[in-house]
């Protein structure tokens, strides 16, 4: 296992993963307030998985000491060095869509046009649940398990470098290989999502199995900012 890479026990291999990383500060008390603490933190994301687990190499054995303090550990991030900006490559339309994927959103079109129905039918005396409270219905003979979270090393350097954000996709595609996967998720904030995109663009065969992704609230924000400006041009 790399060195620069450790992984919680719980977190298992073959398994579909999310990766969730965000700055956080640690704000000393300083006079000015400057000089605070930069750094960056990350979640691994699974679903909950039953049945006999897949064997794992053992844990090293950690031997008791006196010692009652830890010495803090410095690790040298890896440079990047930013060259000729390239855009995002043109996507091309697949024919050869999943079956699963057709009839699952056929379903949902049909879920949706049965509560508009629904709705529309008893304006005056409403009984039919709001959108969200209809699919929790409809849905009550799905079992939901809970995921499991596990905790990545924290990256003491300043989200707002690219250097730091490279070295995100540097780790991201170390715990991909360790867990055996073909692809994995990895989920960013508007900030640390332009910096990732343009440093996966710039090294387009470095990171072809991951998959970037726009948080729910960042992608909200972005439809909302899309919208305010197609509102706005309407009224002029």
């Amino acid at each position: 296992m790399n060195h620069q890479v450790i992984l919680p026990a719980a977190i298992k291999p073959h398994v579909f993963t999310n990766l969730a990383w965000d700055n956080i500060e640690r704000i000393e008390e300083t006079l000015s307030g400057k000089g605070t603490t930069h750094r960056v933190n990350g979640i691994v994301v699974q679903p909950r998985t039953y049945g006999p687990d897949l064997p794992r190499g053992q844990l090293p054995p950690i031997e008791k000491t006196k010692q009652r303090s830890i010495a803090a550990e410095s690790h040298e991030l890896t440079g990047y060095i930013s060259g000729e900006r390239i855009g995002p490559q043109g996507l091309e339309a697949s024919a050869n869509l999943d079956v699963s994927c057709v009839t699952e959103a056929g379903n949902s079109r049909k879920k949706t046009f049965a509560w508009m129905l629904a709705r529309k039918m008893n304006e005056e005396e409403q009984t039919t649940p709001s959108w969200t409270g209809f699919n929790i219905k409809v849905r009550n003979d799905v079992y939901i398990s809970e995921d499991i979270v596990g905790y990545l090393r924290t990256i003491n350097a300043p989200v707002t470098e690219m250097t730091t954000v490279f070295e995100i996709l540097n780790q991201t595609e170390l715990i991909r290989k360790l867990l055996q996967l073909q692809t994995i998720v990895l989920v960013m904030d508007q900030a640390l999502y332009s910096k990732a995109s343009e440093i996966k663009w710039q090294h387009q065969q470095k990171y072809p199995q991951i998959v970037l992704r726009l948080g729910v609230f960042h992608t909200i924000c972005t439809a909302l900012a899309i919208l305010g400006k197609k509102d706005s041009k309407m009224l002029v």
